[in-house]
């Protein structure tokens, strides 16, 4: 407030509070860790030598540059929000603003982890994605279906993410859920599509 004396201290919109400065140091380890599995993972790719000048090794050694620069970017975005915080004032009243991305990465890591279960499974045979039938000649089965399984992870997702940014003093509970659930997917999808069919 213009009129103010110097000598009394208004709260300023760079307060945080305590739940906001845990949820903001997560997020920060969460930037960088994930980062570091993705170059990890990428980096045979990268370095890798292909011979054509087009050919899936060339294709994939882009795409692994491009998650390279990508993984760069979110070591930044982490560091930095690792020193912002640092220049905060800690205040009971502060912004909890961090605790919103913990709920948006717990819903994000079980989306992940729908993404990675497949739609239907067939006890024998392969499953075919025109017929929706588990093929075995000469015959064919009806597949098992895990859409349901899928919706439900995606709900549960939503749900606990909006959960946890209603209950920001509950950082202490929702942080350790937010973290396992986007290790979980994220990990998985960087397995199955970085490390498994690199």
């Amino acid at each position: 407030m213009p009129g103010m004396r110097s000598g009394i201290r208004a709260d300023t919109p760079n307060d945080i509070s305590p739940e906001g400065a845990l949820a903001g140091r997560a997020i920060s380890l969460v930037l960088v860790g994930s980062a570091g599995a993705l170059v990890v993972a990428s980096w045979d790719e990268l370095w890798r030598r292909c011979g054509a000048a087009e050919s899936p090794c060339v294709e994939r050694a882009a795409g692994a540059g491009l998650l390279m620069f990508l993984a760069m970017f979110a070591v930044a975005c982490g560091i930095g929000i690792w020193r912002s915080l640092g220049r905060r004032e800690i205040e009971p009243g502060g912004s909890s603003r961090y605790v919103w991305a913990l709920g948006v990465l717990f819903a994000l890591g079980l989306v992940l982890v729908a993404t990675r279960i497949p739609a239907f499974a067939c006890a024998r045979g392969r499953f075919d994605d025109t017929l929706v039938l588990c093929m075995h000649p000469p015959t064919t089965s009806e597949p098992t279906s895990w859409l349901w399984v899928k919706w439900a992870i995606v709900v549960v997702g939503i749900a606990g993410g909006a959960a946890m940014t209603a209950r920001p003093r509950a950082v202490r509970f929702s942080m350790p859920a937010a973290v396992a659930a986007w290790v979980a997917g994220a990990g998985w999808t960087i397995f199955d599509t970085l490390v498994r069919h690199g």
